[in-house]
Parts: structure tokens; C-alpha cells; sequence
């Protein structure tokens, strides 16, 4: 089983290479034909070499490296060309068609787009980064507002879509939402 696991992330890790031009996979990203969770899997193998774990042996190394894999990301330095800040952009462009087609950026939790990107899970996370006050960058608050961004939503995905936003509505910020009355303690 776990051979055959193996087997699979290498063969989808070769493709995301081919497709994309370099084994730098997003964490979040699953593939569009299967949904096999790659960027989970390349993130996993990454960790287990950095800890040197055995498991993985000379021989399964050299086939990741031989498939393209990274060992490690560019997540050092934060800045306009960042992994970081790619992800952030990609997720911000894959919202904004998705609102383009639907009309709202109420996004299911489970959305995968046709390219691989998991927008719901993105989405969820940014909802999360907002109420823990770690999402404070003006510059996406903004983009994200532009977008119908709420604080809760009416489906487990993290936004509601416009015309829902009684923020907005009653004249307030979309964004945050800080002061009006979750609804767990609204009855």
C-alpha cells in the first residue's frame, strides 16, 4: 500500500513538474483529475528528509529528485516574489474568477478549481488568519473587502456573497466585522 502511494504522488509530482516548471508545490494544491492532495504529499516528504527519517531510504530519494522534487521551498525571504506572497496572489486571482462566475465569493469549503488550487480551503483560511487578528495587511484587506470578504458566511466557506453583507448594507466595513454579534450568540 504505502509503495503504491508512493508510486502515485511520483507520478503526479512528475506531472505538476511538467506543468508547471519546477517541484515547488503549494501546500494546498490537489490534483484536478483525482484530487490527490500532492502539495500534502511533497510537504510530508520534505519534512521526513529534513528529520532523516529512514522510511524513505537512498533509493526513493533520488527518485523524488529525479521527478523534480524540491527539497527545500523559498520560503525564506518575504517579499513580491515570495512563495508566500505567489500563493497569496494565486488564491486572490482563483476568488476573483470564481466570483466571476458565480456571481459571489461564497465559496464551498471543498471547491478545488480546474486548476488544482483548493480555493475553499484558502478561503477558510483567511477567515480564520482575520479572526485571530493575523490578517492585518491594509493593502489585502482591502482586495479581500472588494470581494464581498466576511468575517462568517452562510455556508462553511468563509464568505458571503454580496447582498448578504449587512456590514456593507448598514454602512459599515465588510471586512471583519469585529463588532456585530457572531452567530452562535444570536438567537
Amino acid at each position: 500500500m504505502r509503495e503504491k502511494r508512493f508510486e502515485t504522488g511520483l507520478s503526479h509530482l512528475r506531472t505538476y513538474v511538467e506543468q508547471h516548471g519546477d517541484g515547488h508545490v503549494p501546500r494546498s494544491w490537489m490534483c484536478p483529475d483525482c484530487g490527490f492532495a500532492l502539495g500534502s504529499w511533497v510537504a510530508h516528504k520534505r519534512a521526513a528528509i529534513r528529520a532523516g527519517n529512514t522510511s524513505l531510504g537512498p533509493e526513493r530519494i533520488a527518485q523524488l529528485h529525479a521527478a523534480g522534487f524540491e527539497t527545500t521551498s523559498p520560503r525564506g525571504v518575504r517579499g513580491p516574489t515570495s512563495l508566500h506572497q505567489q500563493q497569496w496572489d494565486h488564491g486572490l486571482n482563483q476568488l476573483r474568477a470564481y466570483v466571476a462566475i458565480h456571481g459571489n465569493a461564497d465559496v464551498p469549503r471543498r471547491h478545488v478549481t480546474e486548476d488544482g488550487f483548493a480555493l475553499g480551503m484558502w478561503v477558510q483560511s483567511r477567515r480564520k488568519e482575520l479572526r485571530a487578528g493575523k490578517l492585518t495587511a491594509s493593502d489585502r484587506l482591502e482586495a479581500l473587502s472588494k470581494l464581498g470578504f466576511m468575517e462568517h458566511s452562510d455556508r462553511r466557506g468563509g464568505f458571503a456573497a454580496p447582498g448578504r453583507n449587512a456590514a456593507a448594507e448598514t454602512g459599515g466595513e465588510a471586512v471583519g466585522n469585529h463588532g456585530a454579534p457572531s452567530r452562535q450568540n444570536s438567537a
